[in-house]
């Protein structure tokens, strides 16, 4: 292997040697010094292989002898380097490539966290960031221990945690501590005050005074459970004392849903035709490149990104985005009102998770519809029984 680099370097020919004197040309050239390689026979020649050094004294003895010599290639570093001097920009082109892939690769440009479910991936890349670890940092040299320790100190939820740099790209793992159980802090005398208007159905307090029976009508913001107990007997003097109320209340809850479904509206459909638009992005800038512009009226952009990369572990600071518009033209319907209403039953389930809470039972639900001249007015009226205590700490600087 050595041998096979060595002549690389040197640079070597492959040549065919042919007529009479053939035995007598490499005797001879055994005996001046020259080295012949892959000697192989061919029909009326010998193909051979000799550094470049030596094919000048070769050919003397060629000349001598009568024997002739064909070049079929020469192979080598000096030949490479040989055909780049007729090419001198691609050649500083080149060498710019390889010292830019060189200096490139030699800063940190992705960072990966792995093992996180309470803490916020984000919320660390900001804190690294503001530490000086951060993405465009000199990726020789960094201290892997200090990086890890600096975490540990700023999150109480990291129980072990390890740096690894591959490549360009930073991998941080980390595994979380225990989640711990929530500690009741009974030291702060509160009130429990209702978080919405209700009827309240039923109470289960086990600490304060409640201000409240079931059946009675509440508003938000009244407190349902006081937190100051009066201590003492009838006949006697009456202390009081401050605690941290504790309470369920359960509440009926009423709701009013409306909304318009059109009966005149503006189908979209697409016609086929698209426009690319291509981006460079370096580092955090986006170049545009030229572009002819759509004259679409309507259209929908659909954009993506790639980042460029020499293997998994190497990313660059170079990536581009490709946006593609597809034109959509629009058709003006009409539906009927039985299925505006079919529609406004299929979006009610919609509208009752995004406006009520996951621990609302239903107890009641009534759909009616109002025909207006354009549009189907839905309207959704509900019964629930929720929870509707919440804590608040007392305030002694209240008259």
């Amino acid at each position: 292997m050595f041998i096979k680099i060595w002549n690389f370097l040197l640079g070597y020919v492959m040549i065919h040697m042919s007529g009479f004197s053939v035995e007598r040309l490499i005797n001879r050239a055994a005996a001046a010094g020259i080295v012949f390689w892959d000697v192989g026979r061919l029909r009326v020649a010998v193909s051979v292989k000799v550094s470049r050094r030596d094919y000048g004294k070769l050919q003397q003895i060629a000349e001598r002898t009568g024997t002739k010599l064909t070049v079929e290639r020469f192979v080598g570093l000096p030949t490479i380097i040989g055909r780049f001097k007729k090419r001198v920009v691609l050649l500083v082109g080149c060498v710019l490539f390889v010292v830019g892939l060189v200096v490139l690769t030699s800063f940190i440009w992705r960072i990966d966290i792995s093992g996180t479910d309470r803490i916020d991936p984000e919320e660390m890349l900001e804190f690294l960031a503001e530490s000086g670890f951060d993405i465009g940092t000199f990726r020789h040299g960094i201290a892997y221990r200090d990086v890890e320790s600096l975490l540990m100190a700023q999150f109480d939820d990291i129980a072990w945690v390890s740096l690894v740099i591959e490549g360009t790209a930073a991998h941080i793992r980390l595994v979380e501590t225990i989640e711990q159980p929530e500690i009741v802090d009974l030291s702060t005398p509160t009130d429990i005050v209702a978080a919405k208007d209700g009827i309240i159905v039923e109470m289960a307090t086990s600490l304060g005074t409640p201000l409240f029976v079931p059946g009675d009508v509440v508003r938000e913001g009244e407190v349902l459970v006081s937190g100051r107990l009066a201590i003492g007997v009838e006949g006697e003097e009456i202390t009081h004392e401050y605690v941290r109320a504790r309470s369920e209340v359960w509440a009926r809850l009423y709701y009013s849903i409306n909304f318009d479904i059109p009966l005149v509206f503006y189908e979209k459909t697409f016609t086929g035709r698209t426009r690319r638009v291509y981006s460079i992005i370096i580092g955090s800038r986006e170049l545009t490149l030229p572009h002819r512009r759509h004259n679409f009226i309507y259209y929908e952009a659909i954009t993506e990104h790639g980042q460029l990369a020499l293997g998994e572990n190497y990313p660059l600071p170079l990536g581009y985005a490709v946006t593609e518009n597809f034109e959509m033209v629009r058709h003006l319907q009409r539906r009927t009102v039985a299925e505006a209403v079919a529609l406004g039953k299929e979006m009610v389930a919609g509208r009752i998770a995004e406006e009520l809470p996951e621990s609302a039972m239903i107890v009641t639900q009534e759909l009616d519809f109002r025909e207006q001249e354009r549009t189907v007015t839905m309207r959704i009226f509900l019964v629930t029984i929720e929870r509707i205590d919440m804590e608040k700490t007392i305030d002694f600087n209240i008259n």
